[in-house]
């Protein structure tokens, strides 16, 4: 194929390309270790819908049962919603209608690299504001390069993948209110950080887009079901962009299965990932040379002395975890975190390579 005939954007791309895992223990997505398929509830309800599925149809359009579903979990109006494939298309949807060729797109590094991917791709100015030193991400530093260059777009990820930080929601209505345009929060991890959503600082902003996501707490990263929240006329213009029949009718059935038993799912799946993330914390604190960041989410950023080293004994253990080659990520490893035992093999991968300090041996 001829180069010319590329997008002119994309002409110096590499394709995305999804490494072949061949260990049996992945913890490299920052996926869920539960099926919830497995509660009798769930699948009942699940299976009752499928029964009631007509293939020959095309999906609604809108999600409309699912916009009400969603929206009694995060308190807002069906309207303010629009439900998608993933996280992912909720900000490919927001770059295609918000950015021409040229505008600047705001960003804080480290943090979710499609953001940037997907600007470039447009055609836009990315920015990014770098982390201080220990992956600080610096709110000032970020508010004036706002007030200073009024991006199209700003994106704030949090809490922030792939370093596990949070910012306070004061943090967050400070730069709302600081810029003239669009500001995005993808919160697609909120449900592990105790935190409550910056979903209700849309009433007094209307420059506001929040992402969520079920691919994370709710386990259902197979299904791709993610989805925007922002004030109607802003759901109204995403909607412009959008394919007409984007979101399948069995995901929109799961969306709402998963949304009638919340309760169940939740109080399943996120507590033991939470006692798992401060265990690791702890543990993994304590070997010589390892700098363990403070995580908000269900995975955590860990430094090493020597990432290929790590790396191979994590392979020889059966065991897939996520690390950089990005420069300002060198040496760091993304570690899911699952259940107590694939944490105790962790930390016996950990232990067969650094010393453990003074007393904790």
């Amino acid at each position: 194929m001829k180069t010319e005939w590329l997008r002119q954007t994309i002409r110096d791309f590499e394709p995305y390309k999804v490494p072949e895992i061949q260990e049996h223990t992945i913890i490299n997505a920052n996926e869920s270790p539960y099926n919830i398929l497995d509660f009798p509830s769930v699948r009942a309800d699940f299976l009752k819908g499928l029964d009631e599925i007509k293939s020959y149809r095309y999906p609604d359009p809108y999600a409309e049962d699912l916009r009400k579903a969603l929206a009694g979990y995060v308190h807002c109006r069906p309207g303010q919603i629009l439900a998608t494939n993933g996280g992912d298309e909720t900000i490919s949807l927001i770059l295609n209608t918000f950015i021409n060729p040229g505008d600047t797109v705001l960003v804080h590094t480290p943090t979710f690299d499609i953001y940037g991917i997907d600007a470039t791709v447009l055609g836009a100015r990315v920015v990014h504001v770098p982390d201080d030193d220990g992956y600080c991400r610096n709110a000032e530093k970020l508010q004036q390069a706002i007030a200073d260059m009024q991006p199209k777009v700003t994106f704030v990820c949090n809490p922030n993948n792939p370093t596990g930080s949070i910012w306070p929601v004061a943090v967050i209505e400070k730069l709302l209110q600081t810029a003239d345009n669009i500001v995005v929060v993808d919160e697609a991890y909120l449900e592990f950080s105790g935190q409550d959503s910056v979903i209700p600082l849309m009433d007094r902003y209307d420059n506001l887009i929040v992402i969520r996501t079920l691919s994370k707490a709710f386990g259902l990263a197979g299904f791709r079901l993610g989805y925007g929240v922002a004030r109607e006329d802003v759901i109204d213009a995403l909607s412009l962009t959008k394919l007409s029949y984007h979101l399948n009718s069995v995901t929109q059935l799961m969306g709402c299965v998963a949304m009638k038993h919340r309760d169940e799912i939740l109080g399943h799946n996120v507590p033991p990932t939470i006692g798992n993330r401060d265990y690791l914390e702890r543990e993994l604190s304590g070997f010589e040379g390892v700098t363990v960041y403070p995580s908000a989410t269900n995975f955590i950023l860990v430094r090493v002395p020597d990432g290929p080293a790590l790396i191979a004994a994590m392979k020889k253990a059966d065991i897939c975890v996520r690390f950089y080659s990005a420069k300002d990520l060198q040496n760091c490893i993304r570690l899911t975190v699952t259940t107590r035992d694939v944490a105790d093999r962790i930390l016996a991968v950990f232990r067969s390579l650094y010393k453990e300090v003074a007393g904790r041996a």
